[in-house]
């Protein structure tokens, strides 16, 4: 594994990266960074796939952006902007958390670009309304989207008692794991670079954003739209975060007409690939393999 860095336009993101072959883009989400594919990019990379791990836009000091040019269309156009960086006509996309809303919406928009997508730990959330119906404590487990809203506020208990809302974050969307410290501390040493934490945030603020343009079209165009990608998904049946009823129910296949696979996991949360890392590998693998281009 090495380290080195990828370019939309003008700005440089950090990646972590592995092997030779058919790119793979590993996406993160939060509260996380793109080391936390660290451990399977190896064991996947030797399958014949490069594999890239990204930091996604705003965690990095060097990638800051203002709040508007935090949607999940502008993240769209990294994704876009990094294979033509690399020269890429298709890449896997495997995501996890934001990485994964982030993994939908290119297989959406660009699904002749998209070879397959992992999503870990998060449904397509087009018929996320149903959720009152079949998971109605999501609504409990979603406590944090509000508390996420408010400015300063947010940020505040972020960074109060050294960050101990992300630890809590981590236990309770997956409480049958103890998370990695050295990890969790270089989560939170992230999140100390002036405007980082704000701008990890902004992806939640601008979810339900209809003032602007961007905000607009990454709400609307996904509500009818339909996955054009062939699409894996795995989830933990203990994730304290999304409910398995949310992927076991409300993930449709008519919604993936270029196929759907879901897998739930026993005795594992939101975390999954820290959790069943070998297992995780191994689905992933076959999923790319399934899904070369060449």
């Amino acid at each position: 594994m090495f380290y080195s860095e990828i370019r939309n336009k003008q700005t440089v993101f950090s990646t972590i990266e592995a092997g030779v072959g058919e790119p793979v883009l590993f996406l993160h989400g939060f509260p996380d960074n793109n080391k936390t594919f660290s451990h399977i990019l190896e064991p996947i990379a030797k399958q014949g796939f490069h594999c890239v791990a990204p930091v996604m836009r705003g965690y990095e000091p060097g990638s800051i952006s203002h709040w508007s040019k935090l949607h999940i269309n502008d993240l769209i156009l990294d994704i876009l902007g990094w294979m033509d960086d690399r020269g890429w006509d298709h890449v896997h996309l495997v995501g996890h958390n934001w990485g994964s809303v982030i993994a939908y919406a290119c297989g959406i928009y660009y699904p002749m670009r998209i070879s397959s997508i992992t999503s870990i730990g998060v449904p397509l959330l087009k018929n996320y309304q149903e959720s009152l119906f079949w998971a109605p404590q999501q609504s409990l487990n979603s406590w944090y989207l509000l508390l996420f809203q408010i400015p300063y506020l947010a940020e505040l208990t972020l960074r109060s008692n050294d960050f101990a809302l992300v630890d809590y974050l981590w236990k309770d969307w997956s409480p049958d794991y103890q998370p990695n410290s050295e990890h969790l501390a270089e989560i939170k040493a992230s999140f100390q670079n002036p405007g980082v934490l704000s701008s990890a945030l902004a992806y939640y603020r601008n979810l339900n954003d209809l003032l602007t343009d961007s905000g607009r079209e990454s709400i609307l165009g996904i509500i009818d739209a339909v996955v054009g990608s062939p699409t894996q998904v795995l989830y933990g049946l203990n994730d304290g975060c999304f409910h398995r009823n949310l992927f076991e129910q409300i993930l449709r296949d008519s919604d993936f007409p270029f196929g759907l696979r879901r897998l739930g996991f026993d005795h594992a949360g939101h975390f999954l690939h820290w959790e069943k890392p070998e297992e995780v590998v191994e689905d992933i693998t076959n999923w790319l393999e399934t899904h070369r281009k060449v």
